[in-house]
């Protein structure tokens, strides 16, 4: 069983993305585990003085579903023309740890239009050391249902590919 730990870039409770890991979620055959991450809310701001060998129970946590997984969803919204804050910090959180060092990331971006964060995910990811697969995915709410169906016949053909390159990558190790 290969095991998938997603994580929303959305802080909302229900969200584009989070319907966008679910319908992801249901791409993948049953060989294939998805958590999801609570929420990105609860991870404390980023502080160098407490990245220590002995981080912030929510930040230990965090990096330990990273290291446990055999790759990783990030589905994200753009904000004022870049990563929410709060997914930055995530994403900061990680740096000393090299959590994402060599990991599968399928990075996505559904926002409104979300170059500038799409752009923003692929340089931390490439930062971080990760196997990026990236799609950008304008004007996501329009082309998902509440039920997690896509239903944009463009977008749900490159986000099936866009998921088939990061299956490989992790069945690749």
């Amino acid at each position: 069983m290969r095991k998938i730990f997603a994580i929303s870039g959305s802080t909302k409770s229900i969200s584009t993305n989070g319907l966008y890991i679910a319908a992801i979620s249901q791409f993948l055959d049953k060989d294939f585990e998805v958590t999801l991450f609570p929420s990105i809310a609860n991870i404390p701001h980023f502080n160098p003085d407490l990245d220590l060998e002995d981080p912030p129970k929510a930040v230990h946590d965090l990096r330990l579903n990273i290291q446990q997984a055999d790759g990783i969803i990030i589905s994200t919204p753009e904000y004022a023309m870049g990563l929410p804050g709060s997914l930055k910090n995530l994403l900061d959180w990680t740096v000393s740890s090299a959590s994402f060092s060599g990991k599968p990331i399928l990075a996505l971006v559904a926002s409104t239009q979300g170059e500038k964060a799409n752009q923003s995910m692929i340089d931390i990811l490439t930062v971080l050391e990760a196997k990026i697969s990236a799609q950008l995915i304008p004007f996501a709410k329009a082309k998902i249902n509440k039920e997690a169906e896509i239903t944009d016949l463009e977008t749900l053909t490159k986000l099936k590919s866009t998921v088939n390159a990061f299956v490989a990558t992790v069945e690749n190790g």
